[in-house]
């Protein structure tokens, strides 16, 4: 053991049960499930967890009723079908000596109904502010039929041989809706007092403890803090918590934050614009009231040493490190051997976020072995036989971690970068306010290049005959993309600029800017911001119907409302053909309606970027084994990029 962590990799006790570390996987979606049952990839996931090190994982959001059954890969708990795959789960965490919980659950008004067709259940007929559906205001027996799915639903995953249950009253799901006015409208005997809209919650512990009896592991999530007006704050939140605790039916609280109105619904999964472990307050204060339950804080926990401050500093007894683990499974077994430098860092982009809220299965954008792990997961890495000498050029994401996965392999690797630095697209976002983590990417793919002794050749572009000259038994190109500028004219001495121009210092824009959202995720948004900052008057005009239209639904709130105080104005539904000194030519993309707008100083295109293929066409033929990567084939993400990388690194 690493002797910094004292306390990061001490045993713990949560009721009966010891678990050997203090770090959790909690609960997240992974879309893995076939059938509304675990699958053979949701035994391969989770047995990965467990190999890296992790002391304790909870189990995605296991559904406790048939109103709450999002698509058929969510796992439909109350259904005995559900009881084999779980047992698969739990042996393979078990046979690497992790401990495993089922969170189950009910979303209310949180969830959308596209696959059951059913009416959404909730306190209070109050549409969603996510999933706007309105849903029916539950009756009496109703209440009844979900507390007995919960019963249900825990009865199954102990019969699995899981080491406890969790329930879900957080994030402004049915329970955490019960317990807030803000959702709870009620004035029958589920509503109103506070004894009253805690009455759910009373019910759902007393039966699921009634289910699994008194020697199994059960817990609660909680949200601190809604963050909303009119919901629950931190203080009544103590009371709360207070009165959960006092029923002695509750082993641990693992305390999170939110719910899915407005931006509080950011506050959930917090991006890279949030700084780190931002609500770690609410654990503690939970801690302070609630002594005797051990108490895991949440959120943003992306770094074993940071982990460790907060356990010394009595934050709470565990520390969820869910994200950072999805990003690196051993994560836990590299901060205990020292390897810090070694573990593959979460940038909180929330891409395993957007992947499964669409119905996909889960990734990372700087892992792509997640949700993949049967075939590329731990000890899958074969040794090439007979090694080959591989030259790649092109030093951004996808050179990079093809050249780590070859070196990984035994290959001897060369790598051309022209640039003087490695990182590509990279390290030119990185300079975008609140985008400075996505760095994170060009940074360990290059310090693991360099461990594994690839031979870098920095700051020379690679021509045809350079490469030839290698003797290369496989050429991977990697050569990136371009930024343009598309179809819009500039004359008369208009400014028509690229986003990496404004990034790289290349054009000193004034006045009033107008920035092309052509990407439709992150670059748009930054570019403005960071005009703004440098003093110019800034709107976004894009062809979307909204900006950010591919940017997480879940970061979206708190990006609006940072662009919002910023004075950025949005322009949607609109193109741009040209601009004329400084008029700008606008048009309705639906209607094609044109109008003109004067004062125009600069025109940014952000995104619109073109491959750039001529190195691998100019090989074709001549060497062994040729393979085009990431955006020279097409420019797309840096989660495409690492992706194709890593796929051609494990085939050649």
């Amino acid at each position: 053991m690493a002797p910094a962590f004292q306390h990061l990799f001490t045993p713990v006790r949560i009721g009966s049960l010891t678990v050997r570390n203090r770090i959790v996987s909690t609960a997240h979606g992974v879309r893995l499930g076939r059938d509304n049952v675990p699958s053979e990839r949701d035994v391969a996931y989770y047995r990965e967890k467990a190999k890296g090190g992790i002391g304790l994982v909870v189990m995605e959001a296991i559904r406790v009723h048939p109103t709450t059954v999002p698509n058929s890969a969510a796992i439909y708990g109350a259904d005995a079908r559900v009881v084999p795959g779980l047992e698969a789960v739990a042996q393979a965490v078990h046979a690497h000596g992790a401990r495993i919980f089922g969170q189950i659950c009910h979303q209310g008004r949180q969830v959308g109904a596209a696959y059951t067709r059913l009416p959404l259940w909730a306190p209070s007929p109050l549409p969603c502010f996510v999933n706007h559906e309105t849903p029916h205001e539950m009756e009496p027996e109703e209440i009844r039929e979900v507390i007995a799915g919960h019963a249900a639903t825990a009865r199954n995953v102990v019969a699995a041989g899981l080491d406890g249950v969790e329930i879900h009253a957080a994030h402004g799901y049915l329970i955490q809706q019960f317990l807030s006015p803000f959702s709870n409208r009620r004035t029958d005997a589920y509503g109103g007092s506070l004894d009253h809209r805690l009455r759910l919650a009373l019910e759902v512990i007393d039966a699921v403890r009634g289910a699994v009896g008194t020697g199994v592991v059960v817990g609660m999530r909680l949200s601190g803090d809604e963050f909303t007006d009119g919901g629950l704050g931190l203080e009544e939140m103590k009371v709360i918590a207070q009165r959960l605790a006092a029923t002695g039916k509750l082993d641990y609280l693992s305390v999170s934050q939110s719910n899915y109105y407005g931006t509080s619904f950011s506050t959930m999964v917090p991006d890279m614009s949030f700084p780190l472990a931002p609500f770690a307050y609410l654990a503690a204060g939970i801690r302070e009231v609630v002594p005797n339950l051990p108490i895991i804080t949440v959120t943003r926990i992306n770094d074993p040493v940071l982990a460790e401050r907060l356990l010394a500093e009595g934050v709470g007894d565990l520390v969820g490190m869910t994200r950072a683990n999805i990003a690196d499974p051993e994560l836990p077994n590299k901060a205990r051997e020292g390897r810090l430098e070694e573990i593959r860092p979460c940038i909180a982009c929330n891409t395993c976020w957007q992947t499964v809220i669409s119905g996909n299965p889960i990734t990372c954008l700087i892992n792509p072995t997640a949700g993949r792990e049967g075939e590329w997961g731990i000890g899958t890495l074969r040794r090439a036989e007979p090694p080959k000498r591989v030259v790649i050029v092109g030093g951004g994401p996808a050179g990079l971690e093809a050249a780590r996965v070859l070196a990984l392999r035994g290959h001897r690797v060369v790598l051309f970068e022209k640039e003087p630095e490695l990182g590509g697209q990279v390290r030119i976002a990185e300079r975008a306010p609140h985008r400075q983590e996505f760095g994170g990417i060009a940074r360990w793919l290059s310090r693991e290049v360099r461990r594994l002794d690839v031979d870098l050749r920095l700051g020379r572009a690679a021509t045809p005959e350079l490469v030839l000259a290698e003797s290369p038994d496989a050429v991977v190109v990697a050569t990136g993309s371009v930024p343009g500028t598309g179809e819009i004219q500039a004359v008369d001495g208009a400014r028509l600029v690229t986003g990496w121009d404004v990034l790289l210092g290349r054009a000193a824009l004034r006045g009033h800017v107008m920035v092309v959202d052509a990407e439709y995720q992150h670059q748009a948004p930054s570019i403005a911001e960071f005009l703004v900052d440098e003093g110019c008057e800034v709107e976004i005009v894009t062809e979307k119907l909204y900006v950010g239209l591919e940017v997480p639904a879940v970061s979206l709130p708190a990006l609006y409302a940072r662009l919002g105080a910023k004075g950025i104005a949005f322009t949607p539904k609109t193109g741009i053909r040209a601009i004329r000194g400084k008029t700008a030519f606008l048009y309705d993309v639906f209607t094609r309606k044109e109008r003109e707008r004067d004062g125009v100083d600069a025109v940014v295109v952000a995104g619109g970027h073109v491959a750039v293929p001529e190195l691998s066409r100019a090989l074709k033929g001549r060497v062994p084994e040729l393979y085009p990567v990431g955006d020279c084939v097409a420019p797309r993400r840096a989660l495409h990029a690492i992706r194709d990388g890593h796929d051609v690194g494990r085939r050649i």
